[in-house]
């Protein structure tokens, strides 16, 4: 460890330096961390924040919720699963598998939000579904919520920013300061 050090020459680093060089590392851990999860998980959103009331009871607005894929074989009627429709632009959509069909192998998911009066139009092919709800979580989900509201990410950016950077150019200065007081005799 000392060798890396020294090879980095991170004694040399002003404070903001070595604190961006962390936040760096951090962020690729995080985006590594969540590449590794989508591929064990076997989708490419392997997390969905559900965004309407359609599910409630069983998932209210808010709810973060893990997704795996499965084999078209493999979903059944009653599961919930997520998926994309052209007739909804928005976030994928979360609906329960109310029926299946299979016509000359092509299987055929019709679905129904659980607070829906009516089933979704058409039915979903294996090719619309993100994935199969394996878990759920409570009320995280507003977070992100929260952040997708218009002008809130840019200010919580900066403040995330100030927050991290600004002590180091306190402590920087503290630093200067006791280290010209120790020099004059």
């Amino acid at each position: 460890m000392e060798k890396l050090r020294q090879k980095l020459k991170w004694d040399q680093w002003p404070e903001y330096g070595k604190t961006g060089f962390f936040v760096v590392i951090i962020a690729v851990a995080t985006l590594g961390g969540y590449g590794i999860f989508m591929v064990a998980m076997g989708t490419s959103s392997p997390l969905v924040v559900v965004t309407s009331g359609s599910m409630e009871p069983t998932f209210e607005r808010g709810y973060l919720l893990v997704l795996q894929s499965k084999a078209p074989q493999d979903i059944n009627v009653g599961d919930v699963i997520v998926y994309n429709a052209d007739w909804h632009t928005g976030a994928p959509v979360v609906h329960r598998v109310i029926q299946i069909e299979n016509v000359s192998g092509e299987y055929r998911y019709y679905t129904q939000g659980d607070a829906n009066d009516t089933p979704d139009r058409d039915y979903r092919t294996y090719d619309d579904i993100v994935g199969v709800v394996v878990l759920d979580i409570p009320w995280i989900g507003n977070i992100t919520l929260f952040l997708q509201t218009p002008g809130v990410l840019p200010v919580v950016l900066l403040i995330l920013l100030i927050l991290i950077f600004l002590p180091e150019f306190f402590t920087g200065k503290d630093d200067e300061e006791v280290e010209s007081n120790t020099e004059t005799p």
